[in-house]
This record gives structure tokens, sequence and C-alpha cells, in this order.
């Protein structure tokens, strides 16, 4: 029995010998996911590099955060390395270590073995297509932002930016694993100043609390008026006003100076019309002053012009000089409020955004007195002697009774009323003195008339 144990365990290593010199392949044993057992490493080796060949050009995604582009792990610069793959798997079950390589032969007979392909990677291709990537990952910090037209609020957002280089490390182990999805570095970027922080959770701009607007003319000859017009509605645009505060007009707008962008435009100066610096600025604060009114804010400070505008009803209108003559709005209300102002195809418009409409507004006027305007003359050296001109149409003046009615469910709940004077504006006309001076001009007169004794706007 011995004897035959004996001419077995020779027989057995007999056979462990004549297979270490054998050519092929381990049976069962795969080489990146081939089956090339029994086969030879010259076979094996073509059979292996066509796949390891499909693997670096099937599509990769880089990711990075909400960015994704497909590429290739050949144009990452990946290149497989088909020989030292071949020779691990001739190796494979044949070290000489008997026990050793009886466990490597059962793995490959159960289909445990595979040999897997190493690569190298071309650092600058990779690090290029990661630069390429960046500015589609490159995206700033952002504070809390009011979308307007669309009436919502836009939360603060953290920056991102792509680390390539930290990311390179993330490509190379991506690709030896056959991943189909690599996730790069990314680092967050420092939040910014965020003014509206402190708001962003209570602030609703969801309703339109009141609105306004007036006309204005788009001529070419207007354009520097309308210049104005948008530099001071450019500057509303946005405010906050929180519950129980008072919002300034100059304080927000500013001077009306040349430095700050404004142009000079007609304006009304001492019941003239005349060319001042910032002319038209008054249209924008007597839209605000219209929109606020319908939104229900209290009136903490508003002066009518000084004669009649020509883009607003009597008793809407609210002007403005820098810096002693300032209109105010008070936010009565237990909700932060918002302006929205634009300038557009001839109409200046505003708007109150906030979380809800408490009220509905009436705005009534009753025509309280007419007041006739008087006549002065002005000698004028340019005119010729004995020609007369007029320089100012004259306008009636009237004083007024403004009336402002707060409806819940068409129930009238609070009502207020302001006295307001229109005073009338002079006729100026002019006496020629220059024997050789120029003829006298006519102006086109505009028909004047009185406002209806009784105007009732429901918003």
């Amino acid at each position: 029995m011995m004897a035959g144990l004996l001419g077995a365990a020779a027989e057995w290593r007999g056979t462990y010998a004549r297979s270490l010199a054998r050519p092929e392949l381990l049976a069962g044993l795969q080489v990146h996911g081939e089956a090339v057992g029994g086969w030879t490493s010259e076979v094996a080796s073509g059979v292996v590099a066509a796949a390891a060949i499909a693997t670096v050009q099937r599509p990769v995604t880089l990711a990075a955060g909400s960015a994704e582009v497909r590429c290739t792990a050949a144009a990452l610069g990946a290149t497989p390395h088909i020989e030292p793959a071949i020779a691990r798997a001739a190796g494979a079950g044949r070290s000489g270590k008997i026990f050793e390589d009886l466990r490597m032969r059962f793995a490959a007979w159960r289909g445990d073995l595979d040999v897997r392909i190493s690569y190298d990677l071309d650092e600058a291709r990779a690090l290029a297509e990661l630069e390429a990537l960046a500015p589609a990952v490159e995206r700033p910090s952002l504070p809390t932002r009011l979308d307007l037209e669309a009436r919502k609020v836009r939360p603060a957002r953290t920056g991102a930016a792509l680390l390539p280089y930290d990311s390179m490390s993330a490509v190379a182990v991506g690709i030896a694993s056959g991943a189909e999805r690599i996730d790069l570095v990314v680092q967050a970027k420092p939040p910014v100043a965020d003014p509206l922080a402190g708001l962003a959770d209570s602030l609703d701009i969801g309703v339109v609390v009141g609105s306004f607007d007036t006309p204005y003319p788009t001529d070419p000859s207007q354009a520097d008026r309308i210049h104005n017009l948008k530099e001071g509605a450019e500057a509303l645009d946005g405010f906050v006003l929180g519950p129980g505060e008072t919002f300034s007009f100059n304080a927000v707008v500013g001077e009306r100076s040349a430095e700050d962008g404004y142009r000079y435009g007609t304006g009304i100066s001492a019941g003239e019309l005349i060319d001042v610096l910032g002319g038209g600025i008054c249209q924008v604060s007597s839209t605000i002053f219209g929109a606020g009114f319908f939104a229900g804010l209290e009136v903490a400070s508003a002066r009518p012009h000084s004669r009649p505008s020509s883009y607003v009803d009597m008793g809407l209108d609210s002007t403005v000089v820098w810096p002693n003559l300032d209109l105010k709005l008070r936010n009565p209300f237990d909700f932060p409020v918002v302006f929205h102002m634009t300038v557009s195809q001839g109409k200046v418009r505003a708007q109150v955004l906030g979380a809800r409409r408490p009220y509905q507004v009436a705005f009534e006027r009753t025509l309280k007195e007419v007041l006739p305007y008087r006549s002065v003359w002005r000698e004028d050296p340019r005119l010729r002697l004995g020609a007369q001109e007029v320089a100012q149409q004259g306008r009636r003046g009237f004083v007024l009774q403004r009336e402002r009615k707060f409806y819940e469910g068409g129930t009238l709940v609070k009502q207020e009323a302001w006295d307001l004077h229109y005073p009338a504006t002079t006729e100026i006309l002019l006496k020629g003195t220059n024997p050789a001076g120029r003829e006298a001009q006519s102006a086109p007169s505009t028909t004047l008339r009185d406002p209806a004794p009784h105007l009732r706007i429901l918003q």
C-alpha cells in the first residue's frame, strides 16, 4: 500500500512538473474579463489587446457637481499595459510552490481568477481635459436675489470650482477600476455678503400689493429725459421696505448730478418749465407714489407739483427736489414689501410687491376751487422792437381734496383726506426792445380745461 501511495505521489509530481512547462494558460483563467484559459500567450495577447482598446474607447462620465461631460479613457491619455498582464497570466499557477499553485488553479477552475490590466496615464492630456471642463463647473457664490419679474425670492447659493490637479488621482483610480462615472474634486467657494439674508425666510413678493404707471413721450428729442427716468427707476428697483420702516426717495435715489449719470431734461422750477439737471425725476417719484398709494403705504411726506403734470392725474403726483423736498412712504404692514420699477415702451411702471394685499384702495379727488392765472410782461432784447411773443402759457390753479379709502371684502374700513393746492401758472409775455431783433414766433397753445369735478380710481 505504501509503495502504491509513493508511486501515485511520484506520478502526481511528474504531472505537476510537466504542467509547469506547458504553454497554455490555466483552464478557466480570465484576463480583463476575457476567458483565455487553454490558450497560448500569443493568442490571448491579441484577444486581450482588442478588449483593452475597446475599454479605453468606451464613454466615461466625468462628474463635477451638476456639471457632467462625456469623454473616453483614451481621450484622458490612458494607455493599457497588455504584455505585463499576459505575462502575469502565463505565470499564474506556475510559481513552483505546489500549494500556492494548487490554490490559484482551483480559483481559475471556479472562474474566480481574473488578471487585471494596468494603465499608464498621460497626465498632460488628462489635465487638459479637466481644465477644459473647469469653466462649466465654475459658478460664483450669490447672495439672496429678487426675481422681480417672476415675483420670486431666489435663495443664496454657494459657488463651486473644479480642482483639476486634485482630480487627477480620481481619474487614475476610475480608469483603473473601469468605472463608468468618475466624480471629480470640487471645492465650495466662500459665501458673499448677503444683505437680504436676515429677511430671506420672511420675504415673499408673490403678490402685487399696489401698482401704477405713467406715460412718457418716446420721440428722440426726449432721449435725455428718458435716460433720467431710467436712472431713477433703476435706483428704486428691488428696494426692500421692512415692516415699520420709512422709505425716503432722496436717500435711496441720491443726488441727481452729472457725476451720478443724470442729464439735462425738461422739469418744473418755480412753476416754469425749464431744462434742469435730472429733469424727469419727478415722474419717477410720482409713479412710485401712485403705486404706494394704492398699496396702502402710509404717506409720511409728499407734496404735489407747483403746476399740474401732463403724465399724471392731479392728486397722484409727488414732486421731489434734492436735498430738501422729499417723498417718504412708511410700511404699515407686518411683512416687508419690495419696489419694482421699469421704464419701457412709453410707460414708467411701478409695483409694490409683498406677501398679500390687505386692502382694496380707492383714490377720490374733488375739485374745490379754480384759481385764475396772472399775466406778466418781460422786455426781450432779442425780439424786434414792438413785437410780442408768449414765452409761457398761463394755466389756472386748483384747490383739491384727495381722499383714500380702504376696503376689506367690499366694506369701507378706513379713510384719509388731504387738501392739495396747485398754484396758477403765470402767463409770461415777451415785448421786443431791439429794432434789429427777430420777428415774434407763434407757439402752439394748449387748450386749458379744468379737471373733472370728481374723479375716482379703484384698485
